[in-house]
């Protein structure tokens, strides 16, 4: 059962190719030039097929995490210690919560973290430093299966881009991204200005939706009309055979995308009160805000996604969180803290549609 959900999710995986208003040969002639730095996690069958032939030894040691092989499978190569990231480089090791956690220096010596959840750990977590923002200081991009069958979304993307201070900025994309060892082949430069954009799909009422994001500055915002020679976002109508024409979507339809935008908050104010997500049904956490022009309004990130973000961000540190909905106590710390000190907040991101499903809570103290 499981092989086959595998392989239906590695199909699924190139049939968005298929919608994709954009040719394969302007992918490759586009591709944002990145360098691979290597592999870590469990690599599952059926997911990120050797690019080496230079097998995994039984015991990888990176920090103070330890791998184990418990398959027979050629992987790539192995992440080293200190990956060439950030002002003065970042360091990987295993959190107090058994995450991934990266940690470095700003440019003024203040130290960063970024806090992961065990998740992208479970497959092959693939590790690219590229200079995504052309400002230069080298950046961080990870990619890791999300374990989705069907028409769900394969891949994760997270990056770490880096501000003028040289402290990281966080974003996450759940997606259908394509990656080897060459680099990722939706993140692309199709204006040839040194910046990079991303290519992000989704489907939803009928259609396959084509947005784009690009990365300037730091921050990543989802582009809403003309870019180059094409209007964003795209909507390819699904056909049971490819179809790559875009056109308007038809009378009555509203296919939805979600934007991960982390450059223009929605909202920003003072974080009042807060329930937990139910973890045994649907319920999602709620966050009351007292926006900063006197509105009260009701945000519902989705953690059970994995991509709830808290950025608390201070004069000499800046700490980054993914949580999901079953981490109720590491969820709870952080936010009676933000209730109890009446931290200033900015929410970026949402994926429902109205501007309250957020993606990152910024805390700055």
């Amino acid at each position: 059962m499981i092989t086959t959900l595998l392989l239906f999710s590695m199909l699924f995986q190139h049939e968005n190719q298929y919608y994709l208003p954009l040719s394969r040969s302007e992918l490759i002639r586009h591709r944002f030039p990145m360098k691979y730095l290597g592999t870590i996690g469990n690599l599952r069958p059926g997911y990120f097929e050797a690019t080496q032939n230079t097998p995994l030894p039984d015991k990888v040691v990176i920090g103070n995490l330890a791998f184990y092989k418990d398959f027979k499978a050629p992987l790539d190569t192995p992440l080293p210690d200190i990956v060439e990231v950030g002002p003065s480089g970042a360091g990987v090791a295993k959190s107090a919560s058994g995450g991934l956690l990266i940690t470095g220096k700003d440019k003024n010596g203040y130290p960063w973290s970024v806090d992961l959840n065990d998740y992208d750990l479970a497959y092959a977590c693939r590790f690219y430093s590229a200079d995504l923002d052309h400002n230069g200081i080298r950046d961080l991009v990870m990619i890791y299966p999300t374990g989705g069958n069907g028409l769900a979304p394969t891949n994760n993307f997270f990056s770490l881009t880096f501000d003028d201070q040289g402290r990281p900025v966080p974003f996450k994309a759940d997606g259908y991204f394509e990656e080897s060892a060459k680099g990722i082949t939706d993140l692309v430069d199709l204006n040839r200005d040194g910046g990079a954009e991303l290519i992000y799909m989704n489907f939803d009422d009928g259609y396959w939706i084509t947005s784009l994001y690009e990365v300037r500055a730091a921050r990543w915002r989802r582009v809403r009309g003309s870019y180059g020679r094409r209007s964003y976002p795209l909507y390819t109508r699904f056909t049971y055979r490819p179809n790559r024409k875009a056109g308007a979507p038809a009378p009555g339809r509203r296919p939805f995308a979600p934007d991960l935008s982390n450059k223009v908050p929605y909202f920003r104010g003072h974080l009042v009160s807060y329930k937990l997500a139910n973890v045994n049904g649907s319920k999602d956490i709620e966050l009351v805000v007292m926006t900063e022009v006197g509105r009260k309004i009701i945000s519902n990130p989705v953690p059970w996604r994995y991509t709830f973000t808290v950025v608390e961000d201070g004069p000499d540190r800046r700490i980054i969180s993914l949580l999901a909905k079953e981490e109720g106590e590491r969820m709870k710390s952080a936010l009676d803290e933000i209730v109890t000190n009446g931290y200033q907040i900015s929410l970026y991101g949402d994926r429902r549609g109205n501007g309250l499903g957020s993606e990152i809570l910024w805390v700055s103290h």
